[in-house]
């Protein structure tokens, strides 16, 4: 089965860590329930820990366009320019 897999990577401005993390943990009880999704794990840098990265697959990038226009995310894309300096969400092509 093909799936759709994506690695968000986004980094705290400096002394914004505890929120951020907060904000990402806000959302991953409600994204685990939603349709299409396989997995979505957040994890952090052990080397940066303004360095917060999500790794996540979804049955289809139709299902992951959804979730990306879902109520929590679009709150939580509102709320995150106060505290990222910077972000890159690669949408991954699953090869082998």
């Amino acid at each position: 089965m093909s799936n759709t897999p994506v690695v968000a990577v986004f980094f705290a401005k400096p002394g914004a860590e505890d929120k951020v993390e907060e904000l990402f943990r806000s959302v991953i009880d409600t994204t685990v329930k939603e349709e299409g999704c396989i997995f979505y794990h957040l994890t952090r840098d052990t080397e940066n820990p303004r360095c917060f990265i999500f790794m996540e697959a979804w049955e289809s990038k139709a299902l992951l366009e959804r979730h990306l226009s879902a109520p929590h995310i679009t709150k939580l894309f509102a709320a995150l320019p106060d505290y990222i300096e910077s972000s890159r969400v690669s949408v991954l092509e699953r090869l082998a």
